[in-house]
C-alpha cells in the first residue's frame, strides 16, 4: 500500500537522522499491520535498543525471508547463529517493549524505559546503512568496444592489471587493539578498526581477568566489572570511581578506570589511571601494559618499550602483555622479535585467535601472501567475530589477485566498520578489477561526497570511468588528482591513458615523459614504454611521419619485454608494430 511505504520511507528517515523513537513507532505500526514485510524487521533492528531485541528482529527477519544475507550474517556474528546454519530459532524478547510481538497485539504502553545503548545497536545502525547503499547498486561488466576501427583500443581490464588496478597495492599495518575482554582499546586512528568484540558481549575466545581482586567494601567494583562485560564503559568508569574513592589503594580499580576511559577516548584521563594504577602497587604489571596503549593512542610513533618491558617484568604470565608487544613491534617492521613474543603468546594464550592474526599481518608486511593467507584463515576459523581478520583477508586476497574473495572479506568487515574509507576504497578498487563497474563507480561517488577531496578516490573513480570507456570523465577526475598529487607514477600513467583516448596523444606523450622519469623499475618502464607507443602511433596515424622511428622503437621495447606485460598488451603492440612497418 501507499501508504505503508510512504510510513517505511518516514521511518527510515527518521532512523538515519538519529530518531530511534520515531522510527521505532513508525515501524511498530508497520509491523501491527504485517509481521511478514522483511524491511519491516530489518529496519527495526537497526533502531531497537538491547542486544536481545536485534537478535528478535533479525530472526524474525531470516524466518520471513530465508535468503536475507544481512540477517544471516548478523545473527552468524552475534553468535546466535552457526556459520553454513540454515535453522532458525525465533527469540523470545527478555522484557516487554513497545515493539515486541505481544504487545504489537495489544495496546502499547505509553513510556519506553531509558536504558544504557549496546554497542550492538550502533554497529547495526551502520550495518543497514550499509547494506542499504549497497543494495541498490547495481553490478557491471567490463565492455570493449573499438572506437577507431584502424587503431585497436586497448583492453582496459588488461591496463588495470599492468598499473596495479588504479593503484598499487603497498602493504600498510593494519594494526588493531586486542581483542580481548582484558583490554578492549577504541581505535585511536583511523587506521585501527575498532574489534568485533567491542560491538559484541564477547570474542569467541576470551582472555580471563588478569586480576579480579575481591572488594568487599566497594559493592560498586563487582558492578563495575559486570559494566565491561556488558560494555557500559560510561557506568564501569563510575564505578570504579566510587571503588577508588573508598580505597585509593586499589591498583586494579585503577586499572580498570583507565580501561573504561580508554573505551570512552579519554586517552590522557586514561593514561593518568593507569599511571596511578602502577604509583598504588609497583609490582602490578597491567598498568605498564596500560600506559603504553595509551600513549600510543595518544601517538603512534611514541616509545613505549620501556613500558612494555616494564609489564613482562611484573606479570611474565599475562599472554596479552606479548600480543601488545608483537602488534607494536609488527608495526614497526622488527618481525623477527614480533614472532619471539608470539611464540611465548602462543605458550600462555594457546587459543588465541590474535596470534595467528599477527603473525599473518607480519607476514603480509613482508609481502608473503600465501603465509598471510593461510595463518589469517587459522585466524577466523577460531574467531568468526574477529573483525581484523575480515580486513586483513580482503588486503590479502586483493594482493593476491583473488578479487572475488577479496570482495567477499571486505563487504563483510564494511558493513561493520563503514567508517574505514582506507578499505572502502580497496572495496571498490577490487571492485572495479573485477568488473563491478557500476558498483565501484557508486561507492568512489560515496567516499568524495562524505569526504575531503582525495587524490586516491579521484584516481580509483577515474580509472574506473577508463574501464567504464567513459573518456571525459576519466579526465577530469585524473586531471584533479593530478592536482592535488603531482609527480605520481600512477596518476601520470592514467592520466596518459586518459588523452590518448580522448584524442590528444601530442599531450599524452609530454605526460608519458614525466611518467617515464618516475619509473622505478623495469616492469614501469615497460609500460610507459607501450602507452608512449601508443600516443606516438595516433600521432604517425595523424600525419606526423617523424614520429615513426620512436614509435617503433617503444614497441619494439615492450614486445622485448612482454613477459613483464599483460599478454592483450603484448598482442596490441605487435599489431601496431605490423602497421607501422607493413609486410612489403
Amino acid at each position: 500500500m501507499p501508504t505503508d511505504e510512504a510510513m517505511l520511507n518516514e521511518a527510515i528517515l527518521a532512523a538515519r537522522a538519529g530518531d530511534k523513537t520515531r522510527a521505532r513507532d513508525l515501524l511498530t505500526r508497520l509491523l501491527q499491520l504485517d509481521k511478514t514485510v522483511s524491511d519491516h524487521w530489518l529496519w527495526m533492528s537497526a533502531v531497537v535498543e538491547t542486544r536481545q531485541e536485534q537478535i528478535y528482529c533479525l530472526q524474525n527477519l531470516l524466518k520471513v525471508d530465508p535468503g536475507n544475507e544481512v540477517a544471516r550474517k548478523g545473527l552468524i556474528l552475534m553468535g546466535e547463529l552457526a556459520v553454513g546454519s540454515k535453522d532458525v530459532r525465533p527469540a523470545v524478547a527478555t522484557r516487554k517493549v513497545a515493539w515486541s510481538i505481544d504487545e504489537l497485539e495489544m495496546d502499547r504502553p505509553r513510556g519506553w524505559r531509558a536504558v544504557m545503548a549496546n554497542p550492538v545497536s550502533r554497529s547495526i545502525v551502520y550495518l543497514v546503512g550499509a547494506v542499504t547503499v549497497l543494495g541498490l547498486i547495481t553490478g557491471g561488466f567490463f565492455t570493449y568496444q573499438n572506437f577507431r576501427p584502424a587503431v585497436p583500443t586497448p583492453n582496459f581490464n588488461a591496463t588495470a592489471q599492468a598499473i596495479g588496478a588504479i593503484t598499487t597495492l603497498t602493504p600498510t599495518s593494519s594494526p588493531v587493539p586486542t581483542a580481548t575482554n582484558i583490554f578492549n582499546t577504541p581505535t585511536p586512528t583511523p587506521s585501527r578498526p575498532t574489534p568485533l568484540d567491542l560491538l559484541l558481549d564477547a570474542t569467541y575466545t576470551p582472555t580471563p581477568l588478569y586480576v579480579n581482586t575481591p572488594h568487599p567494601q566497594a559493592e560498586a567494583f563487582r558492578l563495575g566489572m559486570i559494566a565491561q562485560t556488558r560494555g557500559n564503559w560510561e557506568s564501569m568508569a563510575d564505578l570504579m570511581q566510587q571503588t577508588i574513592d573508598l580505597d585509593p589503594t586499589a591498583a586494579d580499580a585503577y586499572y580498570y578506570l583507565g580501561i573504561a576511559l580508554m573505551n570512552l577516548g579519554e586517552y590522557s584521563q586514561a593514561f593518568n589511571a593507569f599511571a596511578e594504577s602502577a604509583l598504588a602497587d609497583d609490582f602490578f604489571g597491567p598498568a605498564y601494559l596500560g600506559r603504553a596503549l595509551a600513549r600510543l593512542a595518544m601517538d603512534p610513533t611514541a616509545d613505549v618499550s620501556r613500558d612494555f618491558q616494564n609489564a613482562i617484568s611484573r606479570a611474565g604470565d599475562f599472554g596479552v602483555i606479548y600480543i601488545e608487544r608483537a602488534r607494536y613491534l609488527i608495526e614497526r617492521g622488527e618481525y623477527d622479535s614480533a614472532n619471539d613474543d608470539l611464540e611465548m603468546a602462543a605458550s600462555l594464550l594457546p587459543d588465541s585467535a590474535e596470534i595467528p592474526y599477527l603473525r599473518a599481518l607480519s607476514a603480509f608486511m613482508q609481502l608473503d601472501y600465501e603465509t598471510a593467507a593461510e595463518l589469517a584463515a587459522d585466524a577466523h576459523e577460531r574467531d568468526i567475530t574477529h573483525l581484523p581478520t575480515y580486513r586483513l583477508l580482503g588486503e590479502v586476497e586483493f594482493a593476491s589477485g583473488n578479487l572475488s574473495e577479496a570482495v567477499e572479506w571486505l563487504e563483510t568487515y564494511i558493513l561493520y566498520e563503514p567508517s574505514d574509507i582506507e578499505m572502502t576504497s580497496l572495496l571498490a578498487r577490487a571492485l572495479a578489477r573485477a568488473g563491478n563497474l557500476d558498483k565501484a563507480l557508486a561507492i568512489f561517488d560515496r567516499l568524495l561526497d562524505e569526504n575531503e577531496a582525495s587524490p586516491d578516490f579521484y584516481l580509483g573513480r577515474g580509472m574506473t570511468y577508463l574501464a567504464a570507456q567513459n573518456f571525459e570523465a576519466a579526465f577530469r577526475d585524473l586531471n584533479q588528482a593530478n592536482r592535488l598529487r603531482r609527480n605520481d607514477y600512477d596518476i601520470l600513467l592514467a592520466l596518459s591513458i586518459a588523452l590518448i583516448e580522448t584524442g590528444e596523444p601530442g599531450n599524452a606523450y609530454v605526460t608519458l615523459n614525466q611518467t617515464l622519469e618516475l619509473a622505478e623499475d623495469l616492469a614501469q618502464e615497460t609500460i610507459v614504454r607501450y602507452y608512449r607507443g601508443r600516443a606516438l602511433f595516433d600521432l604517425v596515424s595523424n600525419g606526423d611521419v617523424n614520429s615513426r622511428p620512436a614509435a617503433v622503437r617503444d614497441f619494439e621495447f615492450a614486445i622485448d619485454n612482454a613477459g613483464l606485460l599483460p599478454l592483450d598488451l603484448v598482442e596490441q603492440a605487435q599489431t601496431f608494430l605490423d602497421q607501422l612497418n607493413p609486410s612489403p
